[in-house]
């Protein structure tokens, strides 16, 4: 499977699977760094989004560049949370031996941190 093929499968758990990401090669270690929360796991990081996409709303690919075994997603997304509307975000997605080994999310996350705040009150 090529790096753009994985990601398709990546995008695919988060569009359509509310965030199960089953079936998804993301490798035992698989790292994710970004401005909410940070993972050293798959497990950790599977049990995440299965969490946090029972809250996404929206979520759509608008741009993917690829050079190699990196694949750089421009994603625009919205939760159910309110006041918090589309979020635009860059997305870098690092595959080795057919798994996703590494990812980074890019966006300013000042207003998701507001409505998480705001929903924990």
């Amino acid at each position: 499977m090529t790096a753009l093929e994985l990601a398709g499968r990546y995008y695919d758990a988060w569009q359509n699977k509310r965030g199960d990401f089953t079936g998804v090669p993301l490798a035992e270690d698989f790292r994710f760094i970004g401005p909410v929360a940070s993972f050293e796991t798959a497990e950790g990081y599977r049990a995440m989004a299965r969490e946090a996409g029972q809250a996404v709303t929206s979520f759509r690919v608008r741009r993917q560049f690829v050079d190699g075994n990196t694949v750089c997603s421009i994603i625009d997304w919205e939760m159910a949370m309110p006041g918090l509307g589309k979020l635009t975000s860059a997305e870098v997605l690092e595959v080795a031996d057919g798994t996703i080994v590494r990812g980074e999310l890019i966006y300013d996350a000042e207003g998701l941190r507001r409505a998480m705040v705001e929903a924990q009150s």
